[in-house]
């Protein structure tokens, strides 16, 4: 196989489009933090509103980093795929049961590539063979 797979190339884009709107995210946590007007539990608000989006960041990297190695990546990529859509779809279920509805859109673009990282194309696709690098 010497074309990534449509499973696999889906995969990868929707990796992007979740580590570009965790950046996102995690700037507009940030900036909510910069401005908040401290009262009497100001601190702890201010260190929790940062607290997670250093967690919306740290997902958003990883992310990246793991679309980014899809291409000449082995099997611990797609593991690492798999794992990055289970937090998410995790998170947006639990989003969804405690805030509102509309953060099921998180549960479904996470359980949608668990769903193409687990798929039978792309685990051949990365379980290919490969040429040692020159």
């Amino acid at each position: 196989m010497t074309r990534m797979p449509v499973t696999a190339r889906y995969a990868r884009a929707l990796l992007v489009a979740l580590g570009l709107s965790g950046i996102a995210g995690s700037v507009r946590l940030a900036a909510a933090a910069a401005v908040f007007e401290s009262g009497a539990l100001g601190g702890l608000v201010v260190g929790m509103l940062l607290l997670a989006a250093t967690g919306c960041a740290t997902l958003a990297v990883t992310s990246l980093v793991i679309s980014a190695r899809f291409a000449d990546g082995g099997g611990a990529v797609r593991r690492g795929a798999v794992v990055v859509g289970w937090l998410i779809a995790l998170g947006g279920l639990a989003a969804a049961l405690t805030q509102h509805f509309a953060w099921s859109a998180g549960a479904a673009a996470g359980a949608l590539l668990v769903a193409l990282s687990s798929g039978t194309a792309t685990r051949e696709w990365f379980g290919r063979a490969r040429l040692a690098n020159a």
